[in-house]
Parts: C-alpha cells; structure tokens; sequence
C-alpha cells in the first residue's frame, strides 16, 4: 500500500507541475484567452486547486486589461482559502493577495489596496507563514500605501527596511536568479517611490543599494546581459533624477550619459524614462524628440489607448511640444488625444459590459455549485438517517427537515435569480446612459481642441504679426483649453471611484474654514464675472476643526461650487437667441459655512436654475444632465457625494429653496463612521 500511495502522490504531482507549465507556457506565447480556459478546465478537473485556479484566471485577465474581472477572481482566490492553514493554500493566499494590492496601487487606489495588505499580512502573521517573497512584497505595498497618505512616517522607511532585509536573506540561502529578480523588483519600486514623492537622497540611498544587488548579479550571471543592462540603466536614469532633484547638476548630467551608453537606452521604454528626467531638467526640446516616436510604446506595449496611457504618454508628450514652442506638433498631439480618446472611452464601455457578463455568469455558477452542494449533503443526511434508524417516526422528521432545507435553498436561488434580474436592468440602463455620456464627452473634447487648432493655424500662418497683447491672449487661451482637456480626462479617472464603499481615511486635522478658502480659491467662483460671490460663516464654523481627509473633503466643495458656476451662467443656446439684451442684473452665490457638535454644514446657494423636486435624487447619478444645452459630463454632483459618503457625511439637495438651486454638504465632526454609507 505504501509504495501504491507513492505512486498515487507522484503522479498527482507530475500532473500538477505539468499543468502548471502548460498555463506557464500560454502566458509567455501571450495566448492570455487560452491560459484562462486552461487555468479553469483544470480547476474542474482538480489538478489544480479552486483556489489556485481562480489565482491563475485572474493573471489571465489582468494580462488582458480587464481588471476588474482579475480583481474578482482573486478576491475569491483569497476567500476560497481563508480558513485553511495548508502551506500550499498558503502560498495561493499569499500571491493573490500580493497581485491584488499591486493592482490597486497600479490604479492608484491606496484604500482598497491598503485594506488587502492589512488583511493578508494578519493572516499569514496568524500563521507564522512569512518566509516567501510575496510576503515580502506585501510589507513593500504596505509601506507604499502608509507613504501614500503621509510620507515622512517612520514606519514607512521600518517597513522597506523590513522588506529589504528579508530579500536579502534569500538571497543568503540561495544564489537563484528567481530570488536576486525579487529583491531588484523589490527595491526599484521602493526607490521609485521616494523619488516620485521628491525624497531624493532617500531615492538616491536605495538606489546605492540596487547598483549593489545588479553588481552581485552581474558577477553571479554575467551571460544574462540584456537583464544586467536594463537594470544598469536604471541605476543610471534613477541616479540622474536624484541628482538633479537636490541640485547636483554635473552629477546628473554624468548619471544621464551614463544612461545613454546602455541598449535599453535606445528602447521605447528607456525613451520613455529619459524624457522623464530630460522634462525635470527643462530640457524641452531633448525630451520632444524622445518622446516624437511615441506610437511605437503603444504598439508595443499593447496598449490599445487606455485613459491610462493618455494621461500617462499623450498628454506629457502635448505638454513637453508646448513648451519646446512646437505648435503644430502639439495641435497634432491634441487631435490624437481626442481621437485616442473617443476609443478608449468606447473600448473600456466594451470592457466593462464584458467583465460585468463575465463576473455575473462565475457568480452564477458558484451559485448553482453551491445549490449542488446543499442538495447532496442533505440527501445524503436523509440517507444516513434512513440507514440507521428503523422508527417510521425518525424517519419523518428528518425527511421534513430535509425538505424545508431544501425549501430554504430554493426560495434563496429565486431570490438571486430575482437580484440577477434587477443587475441585468441596471447593467442596459448604465449601457444607454454610458452611451449617451460618449457623445457628452466627444462634444466636451472637441470644443477645447477646436479652439487649439484655431489659435495654431492663426499663430502658424505665413506672414501674419501680431503684438505681444494679442500673442499673451492667444498663450493664455491655449493653456485654459490643455487644462480644461486635462480636467475632463482626470474627472473620467475619478469616475472609477464612484461605487467604491470603501471608507476614506481620515488622518488630517484641518480648519473647516480652510476647507472653505482652498475650494473657493480653485473652483474660482470669486472671480466668476457672470455673477456675484459671498461667503459666509457662523462663529462656531470659524473656530472648528474637522478631523477628515483634506484632499478629499475640498475636492468634493469643489465640485459643487463648479455645479453652482456653471449652471448660474447662461447656456450657449440661450445666449445665441438672446444676443442683444444684456442681463439686468449678475447672478448671485452664497457658500454658508456653519457648524454644530456633531457635524460642519456646507450650504451652496445659488439663483441659478430650478431643479425641480422628483429630480432631487436622479441627479447625482452618472452622467445625468437636465439641461441637454449646458456643457458638462453629468458626473460632478455624482463624484462629489461618493467622496462626502466615503468621509461619513452627506449631500443632497434642499428643495425647499425655489430661487434657483441650494446644496447641502454635511460632514461628521466625528471619524468613527460605519459601512452603511453606500
């Protein structure tokens, strides 16, 4: 019998190393549909583990750019596993989690990626399962989000130190390629972060300690060189923004040569990050001719022009052509920026109506997978119950039982059916809707670029003079219009977070009237000439001090002082049929600022438009927009209170006020808060 279990286990673990290497293999042919149907035929088939299989579906997904499908299949990963204290599960656990957090901080959302990182690390600490290097990788994105929300904490650099050292003692216990790749990846995100955060010689000390890591490296595998010198390089371009950012010129423009010697200098992504020190270094015209072949890291990088990529690559390219003076090249930047734009807007409505379906039909199926379940365990309790009993009387019962049970699971499976139903409603209602906010925004990108184009053709054309006024006017309209196309592509990034229920931390202790100043300062509603702005505050609002998220907090007054600029000021159509009257008299908004024990109030009064009462609600939802002759994406009032209900608070509209329109921001004095707010 032994060497029958031997056997047994052998074989069990040649086909799941075999599996393994077929999924493996898919990924590195980019074949990421196959490796999904492999990852999940072979889940069924319990080669691999459920929980391993949904791990390798949600690479395959992420690899695809659907993220929120990866996001799905890995927070089942996690839960599918969560009670189990089996080393293998363990390892699952550790890397899904690991691929989860860094999906969020890709994204940039720290809360959700903070809460997987505090979550994993108390599991796998519960388990003393802390020897791998996604456990490592966990502490570096636990250090990642605390920087994010306040840099200069000291657990911050405890937590990379931390990190750091167990890198190194696996490299300690074997020389692997596998191991020396962790500690590299490792310590470049910890020294990229500190650059991107202005720290430059905290950037520049972990950077020492990456040239020291790729020089062990080297001298262990000096044949793999076209690893050596991309990390090289690095070294070099990291070095070269550290230098500069603390004002070491020569130093940097050393580091940077140094840069230029490497292969992976002459590459799209060494374009890509030599334009990032070039801009730093305000050498304009070096970092425009890096960044002239931009198509090609799209084509590359399979993209397919994401909103991330527009911000990330077309935008800096438009801003570096405008500052170089290179007019007509920004004005062709512009254009693709509206046409890139217009298919990444199409493309992530097909993505997401693709993972919704995809998602709701897994959900479906483990649905179903449980039923299945519930069914066979209480038969067979009828069955044991059958067996072991002879009394007709014991028998009834536990038929009975066994017969409201099933009863149970088939009034819950008709009630899923009947929220799959209304999830199947809502998914059309936000396609139409989705659809509608595309034309919205085509129309809200164009009217910018537009304008761009015009001012181009007039500045470019042969033989034309103009006075400095009119040359200032002209710079002044075209930096209005590139930050009015950067607001609309940032919004549409906010839009992400809108069904997000996660809290907002709140760690900033900030005078209510400093909220109030700092809103009124960016929206710029004081200087709005179409009307007339007051401000006003209770004595116990100017004494108060909210303990809130500051950035949040103020972005989201923002947002509603923009709503009340915006629709106090004629539309374009009613200003074209109304020409020759000029109004009597301005508009009028009040921002009210009042406070109580338990809570600050943000009043925004305005002698706009009537919103009329049943639309009290239907406006703060995505993309709706009473008024179809008034610019906007129908999504301000919606981001506004997804940001308030996050902190705890509230906004809605006062329909007791019949002037025009009357906003009510109310926030907690108070931090605790529960997960009621949706």
């Amino acid at each position: 019998m032994v060497p029958l279990t031997g056997c047994e286990n052998g074989g069990r673990k040649a086909a799941y190393d075999e599996a393994v290497k077929t999924i493996m293999d898919a990924s590195k042919q980019r074949d990421f549909s196959r490796m999904q149907l492999l990852a999940d035929s072979l889940g069924k088939a319990e080669v691999l583990s459920e929980a391993e299989s949904y791990f390798w579906q949600g690479l395959a997904y992420y690899r695809m750019m659907q993220v929120h499908t990866a996001e799905f299949f890995w927070k089942e990963a996690m839960v599918s596993i969560e009670d189990s204290d089996d080393p293998a599960d363990l390892d699952t656990y550790a890397r899904a989690a690991s691929y989860l957090a860094g999906l969020h901080i890709r994204y940039y959302n720290f809360q959700s990626a903070s809460k997987v990182v505090r979550t994993a690390l108390e599991h796998l600490n519960y388990h003393h399962y802390i020897s791998t290097s996604d456990y490592t990788n966990l502490l570096v994105f636990a250090g990642c989000c605390k920087g994010h929300y306040n840099i200069d904490d000291e657990e911050v650099s405890q937590l990379f130190e931390q990190a750091y050292k167990r890198h190194l003692d696996h490299i300690a216990k074997a020389h692997a390629r596998e191991n020396y790749h962790d500690a590299v990846v490792g310590v470049i995100n910890i020294a990229y972060g500190w650059l991107s955060e202005k720290k430059y010689k905290k950037g520049l000390f972990w950077n020492r300690r990456l040239k020291k890591l790729v020089s062990d490296y080297k001298q262990l595998f000096p044949n793999d060189s076209a690893y050596i010198d991309k990390q090289q390089a690095r070294c070099h371009i990291f070095e070269a923004i550290g230098y500069e950012g603390i004002g070491k010129i020569h130093e940097a423009e050393d580091a940077f040569e140094a840069f230029q010697q490497s292969n992976f200098a002459n590459t799209d992504e060494g374009h890509l990050d030599a334009s990032n020190y070039l801009a730093m270094a305000g050498k304009w015209q070096a970092a425009a001719k890096l960044l002239s072949n931009l198509d090609n890291i799209f084509v590359h990088m399979q993209s397919g022009y994401s909103l991330d990529d527009i911000q990330k690559f077309l935008l800096k390219k438009y801003k570096v052509n405008l500052m170089t003076g290179q007019t007509d090249s920004a004005s062709v930047v512009a254009n693709q920026i509206c046409q890139r734009l217009d298919s990444a807007i199409i493309k992530s409505q097909w993505i997401d109506s693709d993972e919704q379906e995809t998602i709701r039909q897994k959900e479906e199926q483990i649905l179903q997978q449980q039923e299945h379940l519930s069914k066979v365990r209480i038969l067979s309790l009828v069955a044991a119950m059958i067996v072991i009993t002879s009394f007709f009387s014991v028998y009834t019962y536990f038929r009975h039982r066994a017969e409201r049970r099933l009863a149970v699971a088939n009034a819950q499976l008709e009630q899923k059916n009947v929220q799959l139903a209304i999830a199947n409603a809502h998914a059309e209602e936000s396609a139409r809707m989705k659809a509608s906010f595309i034309q919205q925004m085509s129309h809200e990108i164009r009217t910018p670029l537009n304008i761009l184009s015009g001012f181009t053709q007039v500045i470019t054309t042969p033989g034309i003079e103009l006075d400095d006024e009119t040359r200032q006017d002209i710079n002044s309209k075209i930096t209005e219009n590139t930050d009015r196309i950067t607001t609309l592509v940032n919004k549409m990034l906010e839009l992400s977070e809108v069904s997000s229920k996660t809290i907002i931390e709140r760690a900033d202790n900030v005078p209510v009237m400093q909220i109030a100043a700092q809103a009124i300062d960016e929206s710029g509603i004081s200087s709005a000439e179409h009307l007339t702005f007051y401000l006003e505050s209770s004595p116990e609002a100017e004494k108060l001090y909210l303990q809130t998220n500051q950035q949040a907090v103020t972005r989201a007054l923002i947002l509603l002082l923009d709503n009340a600029k915006k629709f106090t000021h004629d539309a374009e159509a009613r200003l074209r049929n109304d020409t020759n009257e000029a109004p009597e008299k301005k508009e009028k908004v009040v921002l009210r600022v009042t406070a109580d024990t338990e809570k600050a109030v943000f009043t925004i009064e305005d002698t706009g438009i009537v919103i009329p009462p049943e639309e009290a609600e239907h406006i703060f939802e995505e993309f709706v927009q009473l008024d179809e002759y008034y610019d906007g994406t129908g999504i301000g009032l919606t981001i506004a209170r997804s940001l308030v209900r996050r902190l705890g608070g509230d906004v809605f509209l006062d329909t007791s006020y019949t002037d025009g329109a009357r906003f009510v921001m109310e926030i907690l004095t108070s931090p605790q808060v529960t997960d009621s707010a949706s």
